[in-house]
């Protein structure tokens, strides 16, 4: 029998592991969870009520007291935990049951590489309540230890830029160990090419993901590039400027993703106009900010070239640089850094990033910073284009 699915908060579809119904996601109960979990009412009576509650791999909720009132807890799919205060975690398969005493400090949930269902049975009383305490975190950690190599340093990344993911720990922990230990971990502190600031290599990873046409890891790695202190104007600025460079058709499933993601974090949109520019002002402020740019020689580029191709120099400075480098939300040196990563990332186009990693070193973000660019955003592009990118620019510090 096929088992419910449901598209998860990171559009992965979670296979139901019970028998039970998996129920809509638990958004009245998410602040007291770390990950994401499912409810499912299937008795509400006047004496007794009883629920299906699914979580998903690494999902659990904090820790809590039922005052008054006691719980039983039969697990019946996946694997998972339960925790009293001051002992060790009990592990539940599919035919355990707990009984939770009233006043008991305790914590249940998902194993870290399995998702896990139990039903919930609370027995109705006047006066009963639920205190809800500290996230579970350093007995959770322990738990992984025992089932995984992951570095402290990469575990308490994952923690604080994605808190609410086991990533490819339930299916591939193989493969987790690697990138997490690699991405998370080995990059970011490598000496040399550490002093990037979380917000700036966020800005550069997301930009590099649209580069490269990876949708679902974007939309992952918003939530991440917000908790690094990017804006969502920040963010959306970086998507808008894609579209020059890979095109709206390859740049508006981004953009839907973008939205969605920014409406489940309780972002009002639109957001606040960018635009500095009329269409009557857009070519002369665009030609201006590529003299900023690359130098004089662009003050008449956009009347330069053989008559049948002119147009596509008059469409580079009013619409790729007259539209999209004239906004604010991101400065120049910041535009600049992610239209190398747009074009390092796809590949293919090594001509205009020597010009851009040129242009990036002219505005200020000298050859060490694009190396370290390059460097942070490798785990997500791969090597032949990370090399690709220094080649170029080698080539361009070496022409200044």
């Amino acid at each position: 029998m096929v088992k419910d699915g449901i598209m998860a908060e990171n559009h992965s579809t979670i296979t139901n592991p019970s028998a039970f119904p998996l129920g809509a996601p638990n958004d009245a109960y998410a602040k007291y969870f770390i990950g994401q979990s499912y409810l499912a009412p299937l008795v509400s009576g006047k004496e007794v009520n009883v629920s299906n509650v699914t979580f998903e791999a690494g999902c659990r909720n904090n820790w809590h007291i039922h005052h008054k009132a006691c719980q039983i807890l039969i697990a019946v799919g996946g694997r998972g935990y339960y925790q009293e205060w001051g002992k060790e975690p009990v592990e539940l398969n599919p035919g355990d049951v707990v009984y939770v005493a009233p006043e008991t400090k305790h914590w249940h949930g998902a194993a870290p590489n399995s998702n896990f269902a139990h039903i919930a049975i609370m027995n109705v009383v006047d006066g009963a309540s639920n205190e809800w305490l500290e996230p579970v975190e350093a007995e959770y950690d322990a738990l992984r230890g025992q089932s995984s190599n992951i570095s402290p340093a990469a575990e308490e990344y994952h923690h604080t830029f994605f808190p609410n993911s086991e990533l490819l720990r339930q299916d591939d922990p193989d493969l987790a160990e690697i990138i997490e230990n690699f991405a998370f971990d080995e990059v970011p502190n490598e000496p040399g090419v550490n002093d990037l600031d979380d917000k700036t290599r966020y800005l550069a990873i997301l930009a590099t993901l649209l580069g490269s046409q990876s949708l679902t890891e974007f939309r992952g790695i918003v939530p991440a590039a917000m908790t690094a202190g990017l804006t969502p104007v920040e963010i959306k600025e970086a998507t808008y400027q894609a579209v020059a460079y890979l095109g709206i058709a390859r740049v508006y499933p981004f953009i839907a993703a973008l939205n969605e993601v920014l409406r489940a974090q309780e972002v009002t949109l639109p957001l606040p106009s960018q635009s500095t520019t009329t269409p009557e002002t857009r070519r002369e402020a665009g030609t201006q900010a590529q003299v900023d740019i690359f130098g004089e020689g662009m003050k008449n580029f956009y009347k330069s070239g053989p008559d049948e191709k002119r147009h596509i120099n008059r469409w580079l400075a009013a619409n790729c640089f007259g539209d999209y480098y004239t906004r604010t939300g991101l400065d120049l040196k910041q535009r600049e850094m992610i239209t190398f990563c747009f074009l390092a990332a796809q590949g293919g186009c090594e001509p205009q990033l020597t010009s851009h990693a040129h242009a990036n070193m002219r505005i200020g973000n000298d050859r060490h910073f694009l190396i370290t660019v390059a460097s942070q955003c490798m785990p997500y592009i791969g090597y032949p284009r990370t090399l690709n990118a220094l080649r170029c620019v080698d080539e361009a510090a070496n022409s200044m």
